[in-house]
């Protein structure tokens, strides 16, 4: 298990609902000391109860689910929160004004060397951090649903932040054992902005009654889904379809539908113009140093194992 950065060990996570509950628990579970701080004392005193299934996924034969919950301290106000933080992982409801107040506020209570992270999934950190005078301790620290599970946390930047500043969001997110993806700000950020993309399109797919919402869902979790899942997009891409096929994709999409998300981009075709066609090739994304024929059998052998796994796989629903 990963643990606090030397120069960091208290965190105050303010906003105990849905997200705050889980993050104060995995903070707690990774060894944190953690104050908890929320408006409603209604919301402050039932998380005991509601953090123990995230507790539960997160405890070990040397730490019980309920030992986790308990290290975690009910702050009575805002300011017995801050007491001692290093870091403020600001959970509250999604509404800018407020987290621009809330942001206003922390910049007033807490010393200049404290970081301000904000979990927001949506909103430009530099209108979060509008009336923050020390505006370059703001960092975007956004956990993905469910938090204490997913290991990717998107580190949102601002051309105020300083390599320090990101450097110690990165050292966050590290020693929750989780994976720190950085990011410059813009709307919707790196998950979102792919996440929402990918939704809109299938909507639209379901509500031109090209295929029930059944049949997307199994292209998805068969198709798509195992692939990104050992592979990811651009990487996927090298080892599946040559960079001219998919101009010739696009080209073609964008003269039929007249979609401005399908017209070809400047990076692919900056890749066929330096003979980066993929894997088969030798270098497309990435280098491939590896004979393509072995390459290709370690990838079927890799996608025949997930798609084994997932066909045993009791399905969520």
């Amino acid at each position: 298990m990963a643990s606090p950065p030397k120069h960091m060990r208290g965190v105050a996570v303010i906003g105990a609902g849905f997200m705050g509950c889980v993050i104060a628990t995995l903070y707690a579970a990774k060894g944190w000391r953690v104050s908890l701080y929320d408006d409603s004392r209604r919301t402050l005193d039932s998380f005991p109860e509601r953090a123990l299934p995230t507790a539960a996924t997160l405890a070990t034969a040397q730490d019980s689910a309920h030992d986790i919950v308990k290290r975690v301290e009910l702050a009575p106000t805002l300011v017995h929160a801050l007491t001692g933080a290093e870091v403020v992982q600001e959970t509250i409801h999604e509404d800018l004004a407020a987290k621009q107040v809330l942001f206003a506020e922390l910049d007033r209570l807490c010393p200049p060397d404290v970081l301000l992270a904000s979990n927001t999934s949506s909103f430009m950190l530099s209108q979060v951090a509008r009336d923050v005078h020390v505006a370059q301790r703001v960092v975007g620290i956004h956990f993905v649903t469910p938090a204490h599970v997913v290991p990717v946390v998107e580190v949102i930047t601002t051309a105020r932040n300083t390599p320090e500043h990101i450097e110690r969001a990165r050292e966050i997110v590290s020693s929750l054992d989780h994976v720190p993806i950085v990011c410059r700000e813009s709307p919707g950020f790196l998950v979102n902005r792919i996440q929402l993309a990918m939704l809109a399109e299938i909507h639209r797919i379901v509500d031109e009654r090209l295929a029930s919402p059944e049949d997307v869902d199994a292209a998805v979790k068969l198709a798509l889904g195992p692939r990104w899942a050992l592979w990811g997009a651009l990487e996927c891409e090298d080892l599946i379809v040559n960079k001219t096929t998919a101009l010739a994709a696009m080209r073609y999409m964008h003269e039929q539908t007249g979609q401005a998300q399908y017209r070809p981009t400047a990076s692919l075709e900056r890749l066929i113009g330096q003979e980066r066609l993929g894997a088969a090739a030798g270098a497309g994304w990435y280098d491939w140093p590896e004979p393509y024929d072995d390459l290709a059998v370690r990838r079927d052998r890799q996608l025949t194992a997930i798609l084994k796994w997932l066909s045993a796989a009791e399905s969520i629903r």
